[in-house]
């Protein structure tokens, strides 16, 4: 779960968004699975990455 205290930059807005979307793709897996929670480590990297790059678009100042 993203949290203020385990990300840096982020909104609490963002957050709920990205928590929610983890959730939502976590509902097709069974939480009884010996797989679960590496699913769902790696579905919550893969929505940090991308929320990573799609909300902090970095620029170059020159």
């Amino acid at each position: 779960m993203f949290t203020m205290q385990n990300t840096e930059g982020f909104d609490q807005v963002t957050l709920d968004r990205m928590n929610s979307e983890v959730k939502k793709i976590m509902s097709k897996h069974d939480p009884k699975s010996k797989n679960y929670t590496k699913n769902y480590e790696k579905i919550e990297e893969q929505v940090f990455d991308r929320y990573c790059t799609e909300v902090f678009r970095p620029s170059l100042k020159l």
